[in-house]
């Protein structure tokens, strides 16, 4: 939940027309990546958690379901 100054800051941003313009423009901007910037993002982050979990989880086999 937003406090009264957090909102009271963001009718300000609202009312100042460079900074709604600037949120305008980083909005538009937003759109989905390429398939090959995504095959890249997945391969970095791949690559980060081969290297965290490298050992095979084992588990005791003395259990039931």
């Amino acid at each position: 939940m937003l406090s009264s100054t957090e909102k009271q800051e963001i009718l300000q941003d609202a009312r100042n027309a460079q900074r709604r313009d600037a949120f305008r423009q980083a909005r538009a901007g937003d759109s989905l990546p390429s398939f090959d910037a995504y095959l890249k993002f997945l391969d970095s982050v791949h690559k980060v958690f081969a290297r965290i979990s490298s050992a095979p989880n084992l588990t005791c086999g003395h259990f039931k379901l």
